[in-house]
């Protein structure tokens, strides 16, 4: 039971449990879930909203690297019918509504790009340039 909350600290998982921690094809997978409080939002504006339906499935999140291995969140993504939005993907606490990043994790993009170029950041965070763009897009969003 320690070892998953270590896991949660190091990859600053915050309003979640980690559920579980395997190794797949040289790549760390989490499986977390949100805690109940957190549960049946809008993904969107927030508010309270009845469930939809399951999603397509689940959903990974990059998040920060452990040591030379490529890390990610993986959980369940429903779907919450919202009364301004309609059917949106319900928010989940680690993620911006639309990220496949981890808010961390952008955080970490967006704060590096203000100190280094545009490619350097693709290079040491093995992103795509055009992904680095997107996500200082949406951080500075919001």
């Amino acid at each position: 039971m320690r070892s998953v909350r270590v896991w949660g600290e190091l990859l600053r998982i915050e309003e979640a449990v980690v559920e579980s921690v395997r190794v797949e094809a040289g790549e760390i997978v989490v499986t977390v879930r949100p805690h109940a409080r957190t549960t049946r939002r809008c993904g969107v504006c927030g508010r309270r909203a009845p469930g939809f339906d399951q999603g397509h499935g689940r959903r990974r999140w990059r998040t920060f690297d452990v040591g030379t291995r490529r890390a990610y969140l993986e959980a369940a993504a429903p779907r919450v019918r919202c009364r301004v939005h309609a059917v949106v993907v319900a928010r989940l606490p680690w993620a911006r509504h639309g990220a496949g990043h981890t808010r961390g994790f952008d955080d970490l993009v967006a704060w590096f790009a203000t100190r280094m170029s545009k490619t350097a950041v693709a290079r040491y965070l093995r992103l795509g340039w055009d992904t680095v763009g997107q996500i200082i897009a949406r951080v500075m969003a919001d």
